[in-house]
């Protein structure tokens, strides 16, 4: 009896020592195959949504191009610049949005051999003053040796940055060969109201060939330095109608400020920008279109942004809005 209890100790321990390393041993095994599965699924690569994923749907609209329009026509750009700020300010454009015109010139007083872009020069003096000797002058080189090269005649700053795919989308809703300019449309002076020089405007084969007549006939004639607001006149005179450039939304795509002071939700903007508005104007997201065309007094880094942000930089699964926002006339 005595030596059934003396070896009944021993078995017991020995069963509690194994069943007890059973338990641990179970655990420890768990854990690494738990942190082995982790590490794994850390090293792994996710597949990130395409931008042509049925997220584009459901994702809010930003500001960005859209695919250009096939019906839109020739689009000859000229951009208003001088000696001064040639290769300041013009040069940029030939590095952004310049190049995605079918036409590219720049209008000066002075040729210049060595900048990357087409100088021509017109006989008419620089300054202020002379803007609308300068826009008179433009217009007559254009009808002369360009009016069979293009469809559409954009004017724009040398500060001015065009989203030339937007603009293509608009001008699809109208025919080159009718009478219409476009732009963003000032009320003041002008019953039917005249588009911002700063913001850009187009002319239509149309009405740059009805312009340049009434030039040579004298219907229209210099009173002030006002080029926009001289051509307005002009134009209204001529029976070319004001267009209306804004979205569905009833949302501007011309626009004769920075994109910046636009969107504050505070309203900070000059005076002028609410008197000469034909529209209503709006501060914040809602002040633009998502299709906008243009934006003016552009800095040279600004205009290197916007492309960027436009050409380059998108988030994943990023919104392009679909054709057919803008208002058709």
């Amino acid at each position: 009896m005595r030596m059934s209890k003396s070896t009944s100790k021993p078995s017991r321990l020995l069963d509690f020592t194994f069943c007890a390393g059973f338990v641990l041993g179970f655990c420890l095994c768990f854990m690494a195959i738990a942190y082995y599965r982790a590490y794994q699924i850390s090293q792994e690569t996710v597949p990130l949504p395409s931008r042509t994923s049925s997220l584009l749907g459901e994702l809010p609209s930003v500001l960005s191009p859209l695919p250009p329009s096939p019906s839109s026509g020739r689009l000859l750009c000229w951009v208003l610049t001088s000696p001064q700020t040639l290769w300041t300010r013009a040069k940029h454009i030939v590095n952004t949005w310049g190049p995605r015109c079918d036409t590219l010139l720049f209008m000066s007083s002075k040729p210049d051999l060595l900048f990357p872009g087409t100088v021509l020069a017109l006989a008419t003096e620089e300054g202020r003053a002379n803007l609308y000797n300068k826009t008179m002058a433009a217009f007559n080189l254009l009808h002369d040796s360009y009016l069979d090269k293009a469809d559409w005649f954009l004017k724009a700053d040398d500060d001015t940055y065009v989203i030339v795919e937007n603009l293509r989308l608009l001008l699809s809703r109208f025919s080159p060969d009718q009478p219409v300019y476009l732009g963003r449309r000032f009320r003041r002076f002008v019953p039917q109201g005249y588009m911002s020089g700063g913001a850009g405007y187009v002319l239509s084969r149309e009405s740059v060939s009805r312009y340049v007549r009434a030039l040579h006939h004298g219907t229209c004639s210099q009173s002030t330095s006002a080029e926009d607001l001289l051509l307005g006149f002009c134009l209204q005179k001529l029976g070319v109608p004001a267009g209306d450039s804004r979205d569905l939304q009833h949302r501007e795509t011309f626009h004769p400020l920075w994109l910046g002071k636009l969107l504050c939700t505070e309203d900070t903007l000059p005076k002028w920008f609410h008197q000469y508005n034909y529209y209503p104007s709006k501060v914040g997201p809602d002040c633009c279109s998502n299709s906008s065309v243009s934006f003016h007094y552009v800095k040279p880094v600004r205009m290197y942004m916007l492309d960027y942000f436009l050409y380059h930089l998108s988030p994943v699964g990023g919104h392009r809005p679909k054709l057919g926002e803008t208002r058709e006339e």
